[in-house]
């Protein structure tokens, strides 16, 4: 009689168990899926474009000095390449000879905010005040209302995504980065991007950095015997009409390489 009462009681562990082990597998699932959700709606900028054509955008940030401006544009139209310089307000309004030149020369001004804070502390009347003052600065010299933003040291949130897309701009960040900014050799930024560009690549380089006014050459003349062409950012982007990957690619949605939507 006892082993037949623990059998009993032990085949009603083993039911408990069982029970239990669902559970915790339904529990698991549901969270799989609100993780998925949740990660499916994560805003992601634009670092790079999915392009058949070997096309690449330079994208020059101004928030230090302007003495290499001169030598920049004697670099760009020799190799005849368009770039795009993204602009601190602030250094629009230290610098507007030089804004004026960049924008005269045929270069597009875009956004790089006005004091180059970190837009990932901000709240969103922050982030506003940001943009609206960084287009007001960059509008008065050029005439030409921005479109783009480029994140000071690339750091962003969804806020900050969903924000400039309530203001008409597009969240630009870079997928080839020459780290001028740690001053590396000449050399060593042309192996760099060189070795990381692809076809709709776009490019981190600074006004101000050491040794970015001789690397530009090389770096230029090297993309050009790969085959590749330049673009303003602007150009080069799909203005509507796209998803953006888990990596930051942009694509067309005619594309099935699809992965979150714009």
């Amino acid at each position: 009689m006892y082993r037949v009462i623990v059998k009993h009681q032990l085949l009603k562990w083993m039911a408990c168990l069982c029970c239990l082990a669902a559970i915790g597998g339904i529990y698991l699932h549901i969270q799989s899926a609100s993780m998925a959700v949740s990660a499916s709606k994560k805003k992601i900028p634009i670092y790079s474009v999915e392009r058949s054509d070997k096309v690449v955008a330079l994208g020059i940030n101004c928030a230090w000095s302007d003495e290499d401006v001169p030598k920049f544009l004697e670099i760009l139209k020799a190799e005849n390449a368009p770039a795009t310089f993204f602009v601190v307000g602030q250094w629009a309004e230290k610098y507007p000879e030089s804004t004026r030149m960049l924008f005269d020369a045929g270069h597009e001004i875009q956004s790089h905010s006005y004091s180059h804070p970190d837009m990932a502390t901000l709240s969103r009347e922050q982030i506003i005040s940001q943009v609206q003052k960084s287009e007001q600065a960059i509008t008065q010299i050029t005439g030409v209302r921005p479109t783009l933003f480029r994140p000071p040291s690339g750091s962003y949130n969804d806020t900050l995504v969903e924000t400039l897309e309530e203001l008409g701009y597009y969240c630009i960040q870079w997928d080839c980065d020459t780290i001028d900014w740690k001053n590396p050799t000449p050399e060593e930024m042309i192996n760099r991007v060189t070795k990381k560009v692809q076809p709709g690549s776009i490019l981190l380089l600074h006004l101000g950095a050491q040794n970015t006014p001789a690397a530009l050459p090389g770096i230029l003349q090297e993309l050009k015997l790969q085959g590749y062409k330049f673009l303003k950012v602007s150009e080069m982007i799909y203005p509507d009409n796209y998803t953006i990957n888990f990596e930051g690619r942009q694509i067309p949605n005619s594309s099935p390489q699809t992965e979150i939507s714009n």
